[in-house]
């Protein structure tokens, strides 16, 4: 074999190799969450699909947390829930081998909340965009069991063996846990289905809580004043339906809540206003006078108050 047969070999051997390595997929796909999308949970469900041979690393980053994940051998899909912050977060996911990045992804997500001012008036490019359909579940179904295997009304003795439970524990590590969740009797109130998701909740969210609050829908509904929260039918407006870190799993602590649409009460205390709130003056929790409700008492209060002209 003379010398340039050799360096036409070396040089296919070089062509097939460069062929091979540009054809390799070296690419991470991001199967949830949809870019752009709205929600109103803190934390979501990153899902990717990729190559592990071609990663050993996978870096995901959330303006709330940075998360690293070492990956192995096999073609596989992960799951990962992440936290959130209020509004607009970008969550980046980055592929690396030996310390070198190979892919990045980002997925632009935006958590509202009625609470906040800032937060209520999501720009319009976010949507609300769902997961759980027949499309969806198939990727989800080479490792997870996709069918609700709940019995009606009967809690688990055991929640881990909810088919809900790995994908969706997160939304019950609140110190508070509101029974259907914690339970994980999803479908008490996920019950609803359309063209786009399997699992959705009845709207307004009050149809779905008078279910099995009843009784207050009755004492609520007589009060001679209603309060425009629980008048509207947005019961999640104030209360998360799946946990909190605050007791009857309100999404913020009582006067934080009501201050952030009654911030005229704070100015007043701190002006020393005479008008002034006399709770708010002296720094109580609202709710020692007022019931958020409804009540048949002027401003909500649960009893006259000598101050309170009728």
């Amino acid at each position: 074999m003379n010398l340039l047969q050799i360096y036409l070999r070396v040089v296919l051997l070089f062509c097939i190799s460069a062929v091979s390595l540009f054809a390799e997929d070296k690419s991470i796909e991001i199967l949830a969450p949809f870019d752009k999308h709205l929600q109103k949970e803190l934390t979501v469900n990153v899902v990717m699909k990729f190559d592990k041979k071609n990663f050993d690393t996978i870096k995901i980053s959330t303006p709330a947390q940075m998360l690293e994940l070492n990956v192995s051998s096999s073609k596989s899909t992960e799951c990962k829930n992440v936290s959130l912050k209020l509004g607009e977060n970008i969550i980046i996911i980055g592929g690396y081998k030996n310390g070198l990045l190979v892919d990045e992804k980002k997925r632009t997500v935006y958590v509202e909340s009625q609470l906040y001012h800032q937060f209520k008036y999501p720009p319009q490019k976010f949507v609300k965009t769902y997961f759980h359909n027949e499309k969806n579940e198939k990727i989800c179904a080479q490792c997870h069991d996709m069918s609700v295997n709940e019995v009606k009304g009967v809690a688990f003795a055991d929640v881990t063996k909810s088919n809900c439970y790995t994908c969706h524990k997160s939304i019950n590590k609140e110190k508070y846990g509101h029974a259907p969740s914690t339970n994980y009797l999803c479908t008490s109130c996920h019950n609803e289905s359309n063209a786009e998701s399997k699992y959705i909740t009845k709207e307004p969210s009050n149809e779905s809580c008078f279910e099995c609050h009843d009784e207050n829908k009755e004492l609520w509904g007589s009060a001679k004043y209603g309060h425009e929260p629980l008048d509207s039918g947005n019961c999640t407006r104030c209360h998360n339906p799946h946990s909190s870190p605050y007791s009857m799993f309100t999404r913020k602590s009582v006067n934080d809540i009501c201050i952030g649409c009654h911030k005229d009460k704070s100015v007043e205390a701190m002006n020393g206003s005479k008008s002034a709130c006399n709770g708010a003056k002296n720094n109580k929790v609202c709710t020692e006078c007022h019931t958020p409700h409804a009540s048949n008492q002027p401003f909500f209060l649960k009893k006259i108050s000598s101050e309170v002209k009728k």
